[in-house]
């Protein structure tokens, strides 16, 4: 799979840094604790960006060890910590949870990974300041995100930054409630007769097609089908094919308006289609939020769980890409016939299904 390259911003300051955040994340974030990973070969560059929400006092330590996971797996030489919480700087007290921030230098430390700078903001929002928690001296005032140079470059690639989590979890919401209902019956009632799994594979091979050329259209029947067709695994799965998640925005967008669509649990199909293809693409936030999607139509839905916990342990995206790869890649040519199989041991499972 192919990757593109992208282009290097400078951040020539603690301001423009900060400014950065919503950018680096897709939104504006708010009761949060945003760590900036520092790695790539220079050991210079912004190559990723966490964020979590503020915890109470007693799950500091959880969350320190939570982040230091996926940090590790970036290779990462040190990080910045931005933390976005309501409150004020006085000088003769702590900022905003100073103790949060001295529990993930401690952990990280540990780990080799070292808290170069920790910076506190009540807002990320222009002329707002920003205060430095390791030297009470050092402060400065955020320029405006919009009028920055990574802002410029993602409105170049029409990528879209929302003002909040909550924002972009909306785009994901169906736009009119109203035929949910009767929709779900429909795909219900079609599921207790017997499906052509044949029909259901053609359907979804001329739907990837359409989204290509982006000339697809979804009706009603076809949203029945594609509910039907979605509930057999085995043609969900070729969904997943590296062919179909390398063509990035188009099929995403196919994927996201058939979330909206479909109503629950049918519509955790193609929301976990969304989640792999914008993993793949490195767009960990939205990839998070239609995993959210997908458990909260189907809470036991195994795939949804995996792709869950594969980003909580902070696995990259190539090296999930490659797995997906390997999986529609079949065995090497010289596992594909045996003269004299083992009669003891595990029969092999050749038919590759993700729930």
């Amino acid at each position: 799979m192919q990757t593109k390259q992208r282009p290097l911003i400078p951040i020539r300051d603690t301001g423009e840094l900060i400014a950065a955040v919503p950018y680096l994340l897709g939104f504006r974030p708010a009761e949060s604790v945003v760590v900036c990973v520092y790695s790539g070969t220079a050991r210079a560059q912004v190559t990723a960006c966490l964020r979590a929400d503020v915890p109470s006092p007693e799950l500091y330590h959880a969350l320190a060890m939570q982040l230091r996971d996926p940090i590790l797996r970036a290779n990462s030489c040190g990080v910045s910590v931005v933390v976005v919480c309501d409150g004020e700087a006085r000088p003769e007290e702590p900022l905003p949870h100073s103790r949060l921030v001295d529990i993930i230098g401690v952990v990280f430390a540990a780990s080799g990974v070292m808290v170069h700078h920790a910076f506190w903001v009540p807002e990320i929002k222009a002329n707002l300041m920003w205060w430095c928690y390791m030297h009470v001296d050092c402060n400065g005032s955020i320029p405006d995100p919009s009028s920055s140079m990574l802002a410029a470059a993602a409105a170049a690639v029409g990528v879209v930054t929302y003002d909040s989590k909550e924002e972009l979890r909306a785009t994901l919401e169906p736009a009119d409630r109203s035929p949910l209902p009767q929709r779900a019956e429909r795909i219900k009632a079609a599921l207790e007769l017997n499906q052509n799994e044949a029909r259901s594979r053609q359907l979804i091979d001329e739907l990837v097609a359409e989204a290509r050329e982006g000339t697809w259209t979804l009706g009603e029947d076809r949203l029945v089908e594609l509910g039907v067709a979605f509930s057999n695994f085995r043609v969900r799965d070729g969904c997943m094919r590296p062919e179909v998640t390398s063509i990035g925005h188009p099929i995403e967008q196919l994927w996201t308006e058939i979330t909206r669509a479909l109503p629950a649990p049918y519509r955790a199909e193609p929301a976990c289609l969304l989640a792999l293809t914008a993993f793949l693409r490195g767009d960990g936030v939205l990839a998070g939020v239609a995993v959210d999607v997908a458990l909260q139509a189907n809470a036991d839905h195994t795939f949804a769980n995996l792709m869950r916990s594969s980003m909580d342990c902070g696995l990259p995206p190539a090296m999930v890409a490659q797995a997906v790869a390997d999986a529609f890649a079949g065995p090497p040519p010289d596992e594909t016939a045996v003269e004299n199989p083992p009669i003891c041991g595990n029969p092999i499972n050749t038919e590759r299904e993700f729930q």
